[in-house]
């Protein structure tokens, strides 16, 4: 194992993060923005093309403003999670996520993928044997045509 952790901290670590990763996905769809905000270190950053937002108030401020912009349905479904710890309390996290969105309340009448992404992540755990995202990539590999990137790009506040 992994840094001397015995297996079953090594298997508890991997669950934690696999909650955390599904925890993101159910906040972010469901609008709990405190919830979502708890899964990050205080200095995370969080990127997504030209995007960067960097610590907790950052990244509050950009949900809270994708909120506060209109009725927004999304639903995004993440695979293929390879984890590697690489200290006892700091690992690393690749996987896919797939997002459907529209600016409307459901039920949405198509449903094709707004978004195919990998998250290439790091996590840590912190003193109160919390793991949180301390960094988080957003690299874009397939997109619909009309998605104009990132809200809060740059080119895009919406």
């Amino acid at each position: 194992m992994a840094f001397g952790l015995k297996a079953i901290e090594s298997i508890a670590a991997r669950l934690a993060i696999t909650d955390l990763n599904t925890d993101f996905c159910h906040h972010l769809d469901h609008g709990n923005i405190e919830s979502l905000i708890a899964l990050f270190t205080d200095d995370a950053h969080y990127s997504h093309g030209s995007r960067v937002t960097v610590g907790i108030e950052q990244i509050r401020g950009l949900f809270e403003r994708r909120a506060a912009a209109g009725v927004r349905t999304a639903r995004h479904l993440y695979s293929g999670l390879r984890i590697e710890l690489t200290e006892k309390n700091q690992a690393t996290g690749h996987s896919v996520c797939m997002t459907f969105a529209a600016d409307q309340a459901p039920p949405i009448m198509s449903a094709s993928p707004y978004l195919v992404a990998d998250f290439i992540d790091q996590y840590q755990c912190g003193a109160d044997g919390h793991w949180r995202i301390s960094s988080r990539h957003i690299e874009r590999i397939f997109m619909d045509p009309s998605n104009q990137g990132p809200v809060g790009q740059a080119d895009n506040s919406s």
